[in-house]
């Protein structure tokens, strides 16, 4: 059940990115991201309810709170913001085969801290499903100005340990997630996060004065809101929970990774987008991860 809820979320997470491709170009992401999140509740609630989960609120210890909030933060505030002091630094094609190490990070941390067994298959198939996501997700450098100027060796360092940071606060956020929803309903603890989410985002976003962007927006621009809300906050948010929950950190951070590959497989659905031979040498490297970890 772990595996097929962490295949589920990685699916809304690559339908979720879709939808925001056109997103991001008319609205901040601050803004856009402190939405969602609040819309994603309009889900989460009537799920906590078909799931029974009202009386484990009272399982919700201060202990418990900052452990689901501090995921959210470390994960989504701090390992965010690296991300990208890491991209203006280095850009895509050098920070994101860093970053996208989080999958093997995560496996070692959850052995370290955990006590989660190490396994060899495991990490074999980690590193599959990360040259996999690679090759799915790899850069194309007439689309990435600068991707591939020189750059200094002090720039280049600072963005390495900045893409490296990121991955580590991803791994980390998932592990402090793992102990978060131990014992409890996971829909109930992602309903705790993911308002946590969209009070700093709305913060954020008022202090940039993108509040005002949202006069005036069109129906069609809401549903796109209302609907990543709900497959990425709601579903996906609520199904990442349910995958740590039953398949472990580890096993849910690798097929979490493979997004892209639906990713892939959505753009050309829906965008008319072609896949290239990087991408099929991409697919059947992450098939052959993802067997190796289930």
């Amino acid at each position: 059940m772990g595996v097929l809820f962490a295949f589920a979320q990685a699916i809304c997470w690559a339908a979720t990115t879709v939808l925001l491709r056109s997103l991001s170009t008319r609205l901040d992401a601050f803004l856009v991201n402190g939405l969602r999140a609040l819309l994603g509740l309009g889900i989460i609630i009537p799920l906590v309810l078909a799931t029974g989960g009202l009386g484990d609120y009272r399982l919700v210890t201060t202990t418990r709170f900052l452990l689901l909030a501090g995921s959210v933060i470390i994960g989504g505030v701090v390992g965010d913001a690296f991300y990208v002091n890491s991209l203006k630094l280095i850009g895509v094609s050098r920070a994101f085969p860093i970053t996208n190490t989080m999958p093997l990070l995560t496996v070692l941390l959850s052995a370290l801290l955990l006590g989660t067994p190490l396994r060899l298959l495991n990490l074999l198939g980690a590193l599959l499903v990360i040259g996999g996501v690679y090759f799915i997700a790899r850069p194309r450098p007439n689309l990435l100005v600068g991707a591939i100027d020189y750059i200094e060796r002090g720039q280049l360092v600072r963005g390495a340990l900045y893409a490296s940071t990121t991955a580590l606060a991803w791994s980390l956020a998932t592990i402090i997630l793992a102990r978060g929803v131990e014992g409890i309903n996971a829909i109930v603890a992602t309903s705790v996060r993911v308002p946590v989410v969209s009070l700093f985002c709305l913060l954020v976003a008022g202090r940039r004065g993108s509040l005002r962007q949202l006069s005036g927006l069109e129906r069609r621009v809401w549903g796109q809101l209302v609907l990543t809300g709900i497959l990425g906050w709601g579903l996906g948010g609520s199904l990442y929970a349910l995958a740590i929950q039953h398949a472990g950190p580890g096993r849910t951070a690798i097929i979490s990774a493979t997004a892209p590959l639906f990713g892939m497989l959505l753009g050309a659905l829906f965008l008319g987008e072609r896949p290239t031979r990087y991408t099929w040498v991409g697919t059947v490297l992450t098939i052959v991860g993802i067997a190796l970890v289930v």
